[in-house]
This record gives C-alpha cells, sequence and structure tokens, in this order.
C-alpha cells in the first residue's frame, strides 16, 4: 500500500494491453473495475504516474493542483490523482510508495 501524507492510497499501474487489443476497451474495462473493486472495498484514493490524455476519463486530475508530489522527478502532468469519495478532498503530500516499487 502507498501513502500521501500518512493517508493510505492504491497506485494504479502500471497498466498495459498487448498492441493487437488496444482501443477495443479491454483497458478502460481492467482500469474501471479496478476502481470499482476499490471503492468498494473502502478504498479512498488513488494515484497514477501515467499518460496525462489517458487517465483523465476515469476522474483523474493533475495531482500537483492538490499539493500531491513524488521524491523524483516525474512531468508534472503525468503524475495524477483519483478520490474514490466525493466528498473526500484529495489529502496534500509525498506519496510513499511501497518497497517493491523502489522510489
Amino acid at each position: 500500500m502507498d501513502a500521501l501524507r500518512d493517508v493510505p492510497a492504491l497506485c494504479l499501474g502500471p497498466c498495459s494491453v498487448l498492441p493487437q487489443h488496444q482501443r477495443s476497451g479491454a483497458g478502460t474495462a481492467a482500469i474501471g473495475f479496478g476502481l470499482r473493486t476499490a471503492s468498494d472495498l473502502g478504498e479512498e484514493f488513488v494515484v497514477v504516474l501515467g499518460h496525462p490524455s489517458y487517465y483523465p476519463r476515469f476522474g483523474f486530475t493533475r495531482a500537483s493542483t492538490a499539493g500531491i508530489r513524488l521524491s523524483i522527478e516525474v512531468p508534472d502532468e503525468a503524475l495524477m490523482a483519483l478520490s474514490l469519495d466525493p466528498d473526500r478532498a484529495l489529502p496534500d503530500g509525498l506519496v510513499r510508495y511501497a518497497a517493491p516499487f523502489g522510489i
């Protein structure tokens, strides 16, 4: 599990679809299912480091606007965050990835 400040959050990614299945809805279905499942399990926040024109369709916004940052340099538009609870604002702070990510 990852955290924003001391608030638990999930990290989405990496997510990819084989080239022959891209543009078929497979990625959208997988991400949508994952986000719905996370919400059903009571998770509240998700961060993703990904393509800035793909993830906004799921509700992700630029993380820096909420004061969310990483300890490594990444393009500002590629780090995005989502609150799975519309009544909870994203927490600000440094994302602390789980050890397997090596960040």
